[in-house]
């Protein structure tokens, strides 16, 4: 009867250190992907990410909001101003007819999409026109019609510090300065992103972006 008892003592704290290890290990883990320290070439892009957002306005925004189907219009003025500074040549069409009245530029909805997909990794497909903003945004079913816009103040992000917490996302902290002047700092900002893969490649999805201005 003692062997017996004794047996079934042993098995339970075998059981007991095994469940132990396992908290041990999930808690390591934890503290193991929160104290990650990235390197500056690393916050250096994390910069150059979150500035394709702040360039065009966007300092403060839940990515949820934004990338609501319903209300598709921040979305696409997104996907169209995105391209419009940064892929002007490459992306960004004359209207083929003269004097067209939604605007002499034009940009495919392709495009577009795939901006979204690129920063929010979310798969947009619900392409319709934007009447109520300026410049306004008509979609002819292929292409969206607009006027160019310049002359306004950009202002980028710079990244000072990322951790890296237990989800897997990753916290950005840094400031926001004038595109014109890396002196002059008009603002911080905390950005929440997750990694993920495009084209391949190693990059972020924005998931939040908080910004405070001095």
């Amino acid at each position: 009867m003692k062997g017996r008892l004794l047996i079934k003592e042993k098995q339970q704290i075998k059981r007991f250190l095994l469940c132990a290890a396992l908290v041990l290990l999930s808690i390591s883990s934890a503290f193991a992907a929160s104290g990650r320290n990235f390197t500056a070439e690393e916050m250096r892009r994390m910069g150059v990410f979150l500035s394709n957002f702040t360039e065009l306005g966007f300092m403060t925004f839940d990515a949820g909001d934004l990338t609501n189907e319903n209300d598709p219009a921040d979305m696409i003025r997104f996907g169209i101003r995105h391209n419009y500074i940064n892929n002007f040549r490459s992306r960004i069409a004359q209207c083929r007819v003269n004097n067209c009245r939604w605007g002499s530029l034009t940009i495919e909805g392709k495009h577009v999409t795939e901006s979204i997909k690129k920063y929010f990794d979310v798969n947009f497909t619900r392409h319709t026109s934007v009447t109520d903003s300026d410049p306004p945004y008509h979609y002819d079913g292929t292409r969206y019609h607009f006027q160019g816009a310049d002359g306004e103040a950009i202002f980028y992000a710079r990244v000072d510090k990322a951790v890296q917490n237990s989800s897997g996302q990753i916290v950005m902290t840094g400031e926001l300065y004038d595109s014109d002047n890396k002196d002059h700092i008009i603002g911080s900002f905390e950005a929440l992103a997750k990694p993920y893969k495009y084209g391949g490649r190693d990059t972020w999805s924005i998931i939040s972006l908080r910004s405070q201005y001095h």
